[in-house]
């Protein structure tokens, strides 16, 4: 039986999604003023800033090892409430995210492709991609009607 997941989904979220979280997470923990001026540029850096950065860390290691782990592993890959439960779950994170982004950069520099230098382009387009294709997950966008169902074997 095929699985109810759609490959793209499974390619977006448990393979590209957590090796952006994975390298956020170490960006975070080895240069913390390269991803400071990337994402939040209008704050500088201090070091006693460091321990949000080891949060933040912890945080994306977090997504990384659901998307990575929970979501490969083999009593969950093809379980659409698991896939729903654990996309709520960062996507809220996300969105939160992705409100610090607009908060630091401003709505001119965010929804404006054009103004972009290449530090915005990559942390935009890595953040929006991901919470795009969840978003069209969690509207069932390619999903199985019976896809609230889990698969059996």
């Amino acid at each position: 039986m095929a699985s109810p997941i759609p490959a793209p989904y499974k390619i977006l979220i448990t393979l590209f999604e957590p090796l952006l979280a994975f390298s956020g997470a170490l960006n975070a923990l080895l240069s913390p003023t390269t991803l400071l001026s990337a994402t939040l540029p209008t704050i500088s850096y201090a070091p006693s800033l460091y321990p949000l950065f080891t949060q933040q860390a912890g945080a994306w290691l977090l997504l990384a090892f659901h998307d990575f782990v929970t979501l490969r592993s083999a009593e969950y890959k093809d379980d659409v409430r698991i896939w729903r439960h654990t996309l709520i779950a960062s996507g809220i994170s996300d969105a939160f995210y992705i409100s610090s982004l607009l908060q630091s950069m401003g709505a001119g520099l965010f929804f404006n492709p054009a103004r972009w230098d290449v530090m915005t382009a990559v942390t935009v387009v890595t953040t929006v991609t991901p919470f795009l294709g969840k978003l069209c997950f969690l509207a069932g966008v390619g999903l199985p009607k019976t896809s609230n169902e889990r698969k059996t074997k």
